[in-house]
Formats: C-alpha cells, sequence, structure tokens
C-alpha cells in the first residue's frame, strides 16, 4: 500500500505539469519579462543560491556520507545517501536527454534575439532550457530528504521549489522549464525508492523517527 504522503507527493507531480502546460500556453513570456523589468538576474543572493540546484553539491556530499556511514557500519544513514546519488543521478540523465530531445530556447534568447522556439536533437545551451535540470536536481534532493526525515518534510519541498523558481528569476529558464523538472525530479526520487522496495525490499531504508 502506497504511503499516504508519496500519494500526495504524485498528485503534486500532476498539478506541477498541468501548471508547467498552463505556463508554457500563457505565462512563461510575460514572466520572464517581468523578472527582466526587476533587473533581479543582477541580484548576488538569487545568482548564489540558485547554484545549490547543481547535482555536484548534492552528489559528492552524499557519496562522502555514503563511504563514511557504511565503514562505521551505518547502514540506514548510508542506504539514504545511495538513494540521494541514485535519485539526483538518474532525473540528471533523464533531463539532459530531455533538454536535447525538446530543444526549447532560454531567456536569454526571448531578450537578445526575440525567440522562444525549439530546436529538437540540438546542443547548446541556449537551445537546451526545457526541463530546468537545476530545478529537477533541487527537487529530487528535497522528496529523499522529505522521505528520510518526515519530521520535517513540510519545509524540504517548499525550499527545493524556491530555488526552482531562482531559474526562472536570473533569466536561466521559463517558468514551465522549472515547473516541469521539479515534477521530474519528485517522480524520479519516487520511483528509485519504489524499485528499491520491489527489487530488493529488505534492504530499504527507514525513515527517521525524530
Amino acid at each position: 500500500m502506497i504511503d499516504p504522503f508519496e500519494r500526495r507527493a504524485w498528485y503534486l507531480v500532476y498539478a506541477l505539469l498541468c501548471a508547467a502546460l498552463l505556463a508554457h500556453l500563457w505565462a512563461d513570456v510575460p514572466v520572464a519579462q517581468a523578472v527582466h523589468a526587476e533587473g533581479l538576474v543582477r541580484n548576488a543572493i538569487l545568482q548564489w543560491t540558485t547554484e545549490l540546484g547543481e547535482a555536484v553539491w548534492w552528489l559528492v556530499p552524499a557519496a562522502i556520507v555514503f563511504v563514511v556511514a557504511a565503514l562505521r557500519k551505518q547502514h540506514n544513514l548510508a542506504r539514504w545517501a545511495f538513494a540521494m546519488i541514485a535519485a539526483v543521478g538518474v532525473s540528471g540523465l533523464i533531463v539532459n536527454g530531455l533538454k536535447f530531445m525538446i530543444g526549447k530556447s532560454r531567456p536569454k534568447l526571448l531578450f537578445e534575439e526575440n525567440r522562444l522556439d525549439y530546436s529538437p536533437f540540438t546542443h547548446g545551451h541556449a537551445v537546451n532550457g526545457f526541463p530546468s535540470g537545476h530545478a529537477t536536481t533541487c527537487a529530487a534532493a528535497a522528496m529523499i530528504l522529505a522521505l528520510a526525515l518526515p519530521r520535517w518534510r513540510a519545509f524540504f519541498l517548499p525550499i527545493g521549489f524556491a530555488l526552482a523558481l531562482t531559474r526562472v528569476a536570473i533569466h536561466a529558464h521559463y517558468l514551465s522549464d522549472a515547473c516541469a523538472g521539479f515534477a521530474l525530479g519528485i517522480a524520479t526520487a519516487l520511483v528509485t525508492m519504489e524499485v528499491w522496495r520491489k527489487r530488493w525490499g529488505s534492504s530499504v531504508p527507514t525513515p527517521r523517527a525524530s
């Protein structure tokens, strides 16, 4: 039987995908123009915090925790660290594949060349905008933390989404990119844990009780 929290998380995935579609149709350009007018791209705090969506900031600490916990025979902690590595790593591979296949231009091209278009199967940062990789990483990491630390789960996903929105604020992505990326990250984390339960049920990590 699926955990009630995980069921609600799936509802959030569906809601975010709907939000991504609506944003693509009606909000991407107005939101991009609004943040451009505010000059948020020059905000040093946003420039710093948005980098927390880089996968390396999650994968390297998780790998260190995994090794140390395994050596100290703290098996549950080691398994959660592995779950973080798997969720963030797999979601990163998926999002990079989607970026290449979809080829959506980034807001930079909207302001420099008045472009919002698609160049499928094309390499290049400027045309690989959908979904947001940073948003995907933030969601995958936040979801694993929420599952591991139930007492704090009400904070992890909102904070993760706030980090995802910094990508919109600095013109790196449209709102639909961030919403879709966040949905992908949550879904990947949930599927990671579900596959683990079905294939290797006896080794699934347990949430921290307090």
